[in-house]
């Protein structure tokens, strides 16, 4: 499971523990708006004004759910990088083999990608703007990522599974063409989600299988 983010800028600070359902629905409203004004306009040109008539409201009433704009960038990408290493990391240990694992691991952050496309956007393109402690959280956790990745290919090299293939190249080789698949994947194309997850795990995984 993921390290929790315990940072004193947490955006969840800003909500009670027992705030009203009404409040708890108005602060999703708002973490709704944002991801997809940001995701469309990008965050430096989005304003709260406009996350505010995007929700129907003043925008001064949003200033008793955050601080800052930033606040709401910092709890998408936070909640994205979270979900995508929950679910990568539940795939990877509901698998038994190196090359399943991998699979799994590979659809999981392909079905992230599809369904969750405009938090991913968010997180690719912005997540630099955000504070340093939040930035170190990220990277710490796309560290691990990449290390879980790594002890799959090379237990799959050990196996004999996979080829001698250097194994920070090929961790590097996956990661960068999974975090790319939100810049051209279109909900209406001709390739389902699914399709396209298969197929892209088809080629990684044919690219790392020992050659007999």
């Amino acid at each position: 499971m993921p390290v929790p983010h315990t940072g004193g800028n947490d955006l969840t600070r800003s909500i009670p523990l027992q705030a009203s359902d009404r409040v708890q629905s108005r602060y999703g409203d708002l973490l709704d708006a944002a991801t997809k004004l940001f995701s469309e306009h990008g965050y430096e040109r989005t304003t709260v004004r406009m996350i505010a008539n995007e929700m129907g409201v003043q925008s001064g009433s949003l200033y008793s759910h955050i601080k800052s704009k930033e606040e709401v960038l910092r709890r998408i990408v936070i909640a994205c990088a979270e979900s995508l290493m929950v679910r990568v990391e539940d795939a990877r240990d509901r698998s038994e083999t190196p090359e399943e694992r991998l699979r799994a691991m590979c659809r999981a952050h392909m079905r992230v990608q599809q369904e969750e496309k405009a938090a991913v956007t968010i997180y690719f393109d912005e997540w630099h703007k955000l504070d340093e402690e939040s930035r170190e959280y990220i990277v710490e956790l796309r560290r691990r990522y990449e290390q879980e990745l790594a002890e799959v290919v090379e237990e799959g090299i050990e196996r004999g599974d996979f080829g001698p293939v250097d194994v920070r190249g090929a961790v590097l080789v996956i990661l960068s063409a999974l975090n790319w698949a939100y810049t051209w994947y279109r909900p209406d194309g001709r390739l389902s989600p699914e399709e396209i997850a298969d197929l892209f795990v088809d080629v990684i995984v044919e690219g790392l299988r020992r050659r007999d």
